[in-house]
């Protein structure tokens, strides 16, 4: 079994969400990020307790196949719900953690460069 580690990232100057990553390392997590921005212009902190995303109420059925006209999508979007440590990242109560993402690598470096830069 893989496990993943979830982090929250968010935009260094406007904290502006950008999202949430389950990735088994940072070298996976950076370029996930640089596939969404620029991560030279982020930060992340791992959630390392219990956290959940839930549907209250009710939703969807979800692993199932839909048509290209479901609106099931849209519905699961609206009614979404961010659980224990994640309220917990989206209301401020988590305000320490928050660690700038490495630079880019330069033309020709290796990524062991960007682990190196994160264990700093």
């Amino acid at each position: 079994m893989l496990l993943l580690n979830l982090f929250a990232i968010r935009r260094l100057d406007t904290k502006e969400a950008v999202g949430l990553y389950w990735a088994p390392d940072l070298e996976t997590l950076w370029w996930m990020v640089e596939a969404i921005v620029d991560p030279d212009d982020c930060e992340y902190c791992v959630v390392d307790a219990p956290a959940a995303i839930t549907w209250p109420g009710e939703v969807p059925a979800i692993g199932v196949e839909r048509g290209e006209d479901d609106k099931s999508i849209e519905a699961l979007s609206r009614d979404v719900s961010f659980e224990f440590a994640l309220s917990d990242v989206l209301h401020c109560e988590i305000i320490k953690g928050w660690i700038q993402m490495p630079s880019a690598p330069e033309p020709g470096e290796e990524y062991p460069e960007i682990l190196r830069e994160w264990e700093r």
